[in-house]
């Protein structure tokens, strides 16, 4: 009888044995899983979805960004190929949304340019980042002549608000009358909150890559 009642029991604890340990490994699996899960949250971009986000036009914080040099390529004299302008914005996110003012050359006639911008933080890598830029506006010049702009630039934070950049790019000018386009390369500066390696803004609610200990990165 005691032969037959250990015969029983020596199955029930092997598998008993076995499910304990299934239950273990399964644990463990779990728990790499939700670590993996905190770290990935931890040095990525966000935890929220950025398709959700919303567009807050009063909470964004704004931004100065001003060009006083740039020449264009080609042929000409200087006052001719030297372009100049200011914008002021608000930035959302990865995105700066603004208005400019300047003028497409030194001479004192009708120069004068107002263009509505976006630009976009494209890619980030310690202080530096890479931008994009596309916009349109009107020379008040007598024909009230279109302008377009595409515009790719590097910058690097060397301040809290304050960056430096290259710029590089395509205006294109056209009327009833011409058309032409001219290619520009120019230094420009940013002041406004900048951005770490995410892309999002520093102090705006996103959380810093862990280890980064000093200023943001990025923009």
């Amino acid at each position: 009888m005691k032969t037959r009642l250990l015969l029983l029991l020596i199955p029930i604890l092997l598998l008993r044995i076995v499910d304990v340990r299934a239950q273990a490994s399964a644990d463990s699996v779990k728990s790499r899983a939700a670590q993996n899960e905190q770290t990935y949250r931890a040095i990525s971009r966000s935890p929220e979805d950025s398709t959700r986000s919303v567009f807050n036009f009063k909470a964004a914080p704004w931004y100065v960004r001003a060009m006083p040099f740039a020449i264009y390529a080609g042929a000409g004299k200087p006052k001719d190929r030297i372009a100049q302008s200011i914008e002021i914005g608000k930035t959302f996110n990865v995105i700066d949304l603004g208005i400019a003012v300047g003028r497409n050359s030194l001479r004192p006639d009708s120069t004068l340019f107002l263009e509505g911008r976006v630009t976009m933080d494209v890619a980030n890598y310690g202080v530096f980042a890479n931008e994009m830029t596309i916009g349109a506006g009107r020379i008040f010049d007598k024909q009230g002549s279109l302008m377009l702009e595409l515009t790719y630039s590097i910058i690097a934070q060397i301040a809290p608000r304050f960056g430096i950049g290259l710029t590089t790019g395509y205006y294109d000018f056209s009327n009833e009358l011409y058309d032409a386009s001219k290619t520009f390369y120019g230094v420009y500066i940013r002041y406004g909150l900048l951005r770490m390696d995410s892309g999002g803004l520093i102090r705006i609610g996103r959380p810093r890559r862990p280890g980064r200990s000093g200023h943001g990165h990025g923009r």
